[in-house]
């Protein structure tokens, strides 16, 4: 898969720390994130759905029906104890959505280049591209939000 966004752990975080308070505030799956619905309407202390690998640990935000909109991200953690970051990646189906994107970017450009490209196609294509990004953006930052609370959660109640 192709993570696009490396995030290093707090400062005075290590790879235990982290993996412990992932873990406590998520439901535990046994089969892959990328299809699995995340969304929840009933009220939980859980913030995350976690599946684990052989390597690394794998978690997606839990989103209430409104969040549906919002591209799922997946959270890697890798097992290794020295590791300092998580990775962040796009699931299967906002994936597709970006191919499917720049595949239409590239046929403007062909548009362009042969005089073929209609506005409206283009105007339709660059609309799309910024929603996308805005509505990715604000998923990230709301992921990020979490891991965040999540580790302060946790270290607040360790004893």
């Amino acid at each position: 898969m192709l993570y696009f966004k490396t995030v290093p752990f707090p400062h005075g975080t290590k790879q235990p720390d982290v993996e412990k308070a992932l873990r406590r505030y998520s439901l535990k799956r046994t089969s892959s994130l990328d299809f699995k619905s995340s969304a929840t309407n009933v009220g939980t202390d859980k913030l995350f759905l976690g599946l684990e690998g052989k390597n690394s640990l794998k978690f997606t935000r839990l989103k209430t029906s409104f969040e549906v909109l919002l591209p799922k991200l997946i959270i890697s953690l890798s097992k290794d104890q020295t590791t300092a970051a998580y990775r962040i990646r796009l699931s299967a189906i906002p994936s597709a959505l970006c191919i499917l994107l720049l595949f239409g970017v590239v046929s403007i450009i062909i548009g362009l280049i042969t005089g073929n490209a209609k506005l409206e196609g283009v105007i339709f294509v660059v609309a799309m591209i910024i929603v996308f990004t805005l509505l990715l953006k604000l998923e990230i930052r709301l992921l990020l939000s979490r891991v965040s609370k999540c580790i302060k959660i946790s270290d607040n109640t360790l004893p």
